[in-house]
């Protein structure tokens, strides 16, 4: 690395940025390590007070010996960037169509990246946040909206990835720290909120409210955070401060959307009047808020937390079920959240009525009952060398009608869902 201090006026299209004079979180970069690649991004930064910055010359171009070309048709084309490394993520603009570039020409410099690296950059991002709050810094509106930007474009690219992503990830994973909870209750709310029909703008604030639902959690004992769904008497009644925390901390930081704050403040409502911190019902709660209470209502029935062993996922929408019975949510939000997420969601290991053992990789949204499966064993148990790709819902090449049986426990059955959560070793039937 060839690293050179310059002035924000000496930054040209072709340099490759390292590093910025001002926090990440006074920025709205994810990353501070991207490709200069339009003049918008150069005029963004000086309007978020950046002065100074640091290129690396052996990734990118150094400063010219001659001052370099005015007309901005003429930059364009002096500059030749070289295509931007997988740790660069850098707009705030809001998400574009698939194959397409963001508002005012600014090119996505995350495009065609696969979702287990958006993940990965995302959860990043999200641990600095989550650092910085336990610091006593709050997030800026701007640092919180790039991330569900991101997020939100792959979603829209193709949000069943993203789905498969999510089980991989609660897999691999143990223990659900604060961080990776957020991240998670936000990218199903942004499928859950596309799903209801809301405007892209409308999504980007339910993903912003998500990613911050728990932030009044840095606040309070750590320890006393950590075994929550073991908690009760003022243990509990202190926990269920964390809402009205959560606002406090990120009114501090200025233009935080009101929509965001209630989101915060109102995800542990719920219908029947029976949540928290104010025993609201259906009518005086966010909208917004009753989304992100359910996918985290959800989402903590299948996270494995402290000594509390994550639920099933069909087991999980089953209790959702009876939340909606019991009034807790109400029943159209339930509908949509089911339709999101399936009857047997991703990760699912099914039986099939054929005898055949099955992994659910996607979701019916209009017949959840005939989801994508992975076949990996025969009716007698023995493996097929490659699994075989079925949708439930479409004619099969033989004919054979096939439909889900039950669901089996992975841990029983010792099968590993990860592996067969990666479409490398997939053929069709």
């Amino acid at each position: 690395m060839a690293t050179k201090q310059i002035s924000i006026d000496q930054l040209i299209l072709g340099m490759y940025l390292v590093g910025m004079d001002v926090p990440w979180y006074r920025t709205p970069f994810l990353s501070h390590k991207f490709p200069i690649k339009d003049l918008d991004t150069i005029q963004l930064m000086k309007r978020h007070g950046i002065r100074m910055v640091t290129i690396d010359t052996s990734k990118g171009l150094d400063v010219p010996s001659c001052p370099p070309p005015t007309n901005p048709d003429t930059l364009e084309r002096h500059a030749q960037p070289e295509p931007p490394p997988l740790d660069s993520v850098a707009s705030v603009e809001p998400a574009p169509p698939a194959n397409t570039t963001a508002a005012g020409g600014v090119a996505r410099h995350d495009a065609g990246q696969p979702p287990s690296v958006i993940y990965a950059q995302a959860q990043e991002a999200v641990e600095r946040i989550f650092t910085d709050l336990e610091r006593g810094i709050p997030p800026s509106p701007e640092a919180t909206k790039a991330i569900v930007s991101i997020v939100l474009e792959h979603v829209l690219s193709d949000h069943a990835a993203m789905a498969t992503q999510l089980a991989i990830q609660k897999i691999k994973q143990f223990d659900r720290s604060l961080t990776t909870h957020a991240l998670d209750t936000c990218i199903l709310s942004l499928i859950v909120a596309l799903e209801s029909g809301l405007d892209q703008p409308t999504q980007e604030l339910v993903g912003m409210g998500a990613l911050l639902h728990d932030t009044g959690y840095v606040r309070l004992p750590r320890n006393l955070v950590r075994k929550r769904d073991e908690c009760t008497g003022q243990d509990k009644t202190l926990l269920e401060q964390h809402c009205k925390l959560g606002v406090a901390v990120l009114a501090e930081q200025p233009g935080m959307p009101e929509d965001v704050l209630r989101i915060v403040k109102e995800h542990h409502e719920r219908s029947n009047g029976s949540g928290f911190p104010a025993a609201l019902q259906h009518d005086q709660t966010s909208q917004l808020a009753q989304i992100v209470g359910i996918v985290d209502y959800y989402d903590g029935m299948v996270s494995r937390r402290g000594t509390r062993p994550s639920m099933m996922p069909h087991d999980a929408v089953r209790q959702l079920f009876l939340a909606g019975e019991r009034g807790q949510f109400e029943k159209a939000l339930v509908e949509l959240m089911i339709r999101s997420i399936g009857v047997y969601p991703v990760g699912s290991l099914v039986r099939l009525n054929t005898g055949e053992q099955a992994v659910v990789v996607g979701v019916n949204p209009q017949q959840r009952l005939k989801p994508l499966v992975k076949i990996t064993t025969d009716p007698q148990g023995g493996s097929y060398p490659t699994p075989i790709a079925v949708d439930l819902a479409a004619p099969s090449a033989d004919h054979t009608v096939r439909s889900v049986l039950r669901v089996l426990d992975p841990t029983r059955e010792r099968v590993n869902i990860g592996i067969h959560l990666d479409n490398s070793d997939l053929r069709a039937a």
